[in-house]
């Protein structure tokens, strides 16, 4: 399960500052401005206990919305949840390239997600988010540091989306062996197949057309190798967004909530299986043999 069972109440700084929100940058910019931040260090300021800031984002866009629908169909949410994720991830992206944030943005390694809707958007109305970015204690001398990223989406008054993400610093530098990619004790009792998916391997370059995301270990082997993948891993939040519409389509209702920790890279080309255990609205990702796990959480569903 993921780390982040507990979910942060209502910001306090709320929605008060929208005024002098900052227009929420565009992803593939941000990505080229991540490249000078590998000269980071990670000296963490010791009265650095948080980043915060509040970004505005105009109503979502209908054909893009579609587009989503598109590359996972059996979605029953109007806006499903993941699609909110491509916003978050913006955000996150944004208050990293702070100065004062310490660590280099390429190699951060997404650990845990989860989110919550708490009202229907309207697709009409633009939104404010506002983010927070959580350093551990002690971050300047531990040497695996998981900061946690909030993020709280606003129409109006309204908190639409609550999203938090963990993240680990100086992951991912090494492919996985065999031998530790291999779980001998992965237990899939009480869970049933609700789908299983063909991964194609060009299937990082169509999902990074949709949201933005072009970091190079989703693109080719070519580049994938600089960061120590033999083949490219698929985005992780593509995985969600996929076990969300399979979750959706099994139920026939849109999903309110889903708690996530990705536990190892989904290579490509691959298949994989979606299972629930229902008794427990608990969900997993594995190989086809169901001896590894890629991801497990839990979810919850509207009335």
């Amino acid at each position: 399960m993921s780390e982040q069972a507990q979910v942060k109440p209502n910001s306090q700084k709320g929605n008060s500052f929208k005024a002098g929100a900052t227009p929420l940058p565009q992803l593939p910019l941000m990505l080229l401005k991540a490249v000078p931040t590998m000269v980071r260090r990670g000296k963490v300021a010791e009265e650095l206990n948080a980043l915060t800031a509040q970004y505005s984002c105009s109503a979502i866009s209908k054909s893009h919305l579609d587009a989503y629908h598109r590359q996972f169909p059996g979605m029953q949410s109007k806006v499903p949840l993941t699609y909110f994720y491509l916003l978050a991830q913006r955000a996150h992206l944004a208050l990293m390239l702070d100065d004062r944030f310490p660590w280099p943005l390429l190699g951060m390694v997404h650990v845990a997600n989860r989110m919550e809707c708490f009202a229907e958007p309207d697709l009409t109305q633009p939104f404010i988010l506002d983010v927070q970015i959580e350093f551990p204690p002690r971050a300047a001398t531990r040497k695996r540091v998981r900061p946690m990223y909030w993020v709280n989406f606003y129409q109006g008054d309204t908190r639409v989306v609550q999203c938090s993400s963990a993240y680990q610093v100086g992951g991912g530098k090494k492919s996985p062996s065999r031998k530790s990619s291999r779980s001998t004790d992965l237990s899939t009792d009480g869970y049933e197949r609700v789908s299983d998916w063909l991964l194609e391997s060009d299937l990082g370059r169509h999902y990074a057309k949709l949201s933005g995301d072009y970091n190079p270990i989703h693109l080719h082997p070519w580049l994938s190798r600089w960061f120590g993948f033999n083949r490219p891993i698929i985005h992780g939040m593509y995985s969600v967004a996929r076990a969300q519409a399979s979750i959706e389509e099994n139920y026939g209702k849109p999903v309110k909530m889903l708690d996530i920790g990705f536990r190892k890279p989904v290579v490509l080309p691959t298949s994989v299986l979606c299972l629930v255990n229902a008794a427990e609205s608990t969900l997993m990702v594995t190989d086809m043999k169901r001896s590894r796990s890629y991801l497990d959480g839990s979810f919850s569903l509207f009335s």
